[in-house]
């Protein structure tokens, strides 16, 4: 069974149960009914086989081959934030959003079987600049954020009102933004294949690997 074949859930009536993909099977009671697996999984990271959630200053982790949910320490925000997991490189991470002081902190698990955390960077949002360039509702705007792994790299997309998805580096700094009706950041992602494909290179400016931005 792939490890990528698993959707556990918690359901009302208590216990946590796993449901394989494709099988036409029932979901199986797994027992753990304390355990806080988010209604949806679309904010899971698969890392060393097991999936992980972040939730209330905490991770859950389930393991795809044993079955086993367990919790694990994850660094400790500000009342007023907003966090999630991502992948980066070979190490699992995480962002914390100081939504009233407009910090992000960026942190890494080095040592994952000792849930050793460190703090990688500090990111001071450009929110004046954001503000000034792309505001239009007249009330400051509102925005949400996610971190992402990019090219060795981390990226932030922001969700800027309704029609602004803006890119900013790890410096802080305003790189790049798009403009469509109702976009929203996700950590979801389509791995690139090896195998070329002609609609691609027809593209203006396609070069690969290249930011899944264009400047505006």
């Amino acid at each position: 069974m792939s490890q990528g074949s698993y959707l556990p859930q918690k359901m009302r009536n208590g216990g946590c149960y796993v449901y394989t993909l494709g099988s036409g099977q029932p979901p199986r009671h797994i027992g753990y009914p304390n355990c806080k697996i988010p209604k949806s999984s679309a904010g899971s990271v698969l890392f060393r086989g097991s999936l992980h959630w972040h939730t209330d200053n905490l991770i859950m982790v389930f393991d795809t081959a044993t079955e086993l949910l367990r919790q694990m320490h994850s660094p400790i925000g500000p009342a007023d934030h907003n966090a999630d997991l991502f992948e980066m490189t070979d190490m699992l991470g995480m962002f914390i959003f100081n939504e009233k002081d407009n910090i992000v902190d960026i942190w890494v698990m080095q040592d994952y079987d000792g849930e050793v955390w460190a703090l990688q960077r500090r990111v001071d949002l450009p929110i004046a600049e954001i503000v000034e360039k792309f505001e239009t509702s007249g009330t400051g705007g509102w925005f949400g954020l996610v971190a992402a792994s990019w090219d060795g790299d981390v990226l932030l997309l922001i969700q800027f009102e309704d029609n602004w998805l803006l890119h900013v580096d790890i410096d802080g700094k305003l790189i790049a933004s798009i403009r469509h009706s109702f976009l929203y950041p996700t950590l979801l992602r389509l791995k690139q294949s090896l195998v070329s494909h002609t609609f691609f290179p027809a593209l203006e400016g396609y070069v690969v690997n290249a930011s899944p931005f264009h400047l505006t």
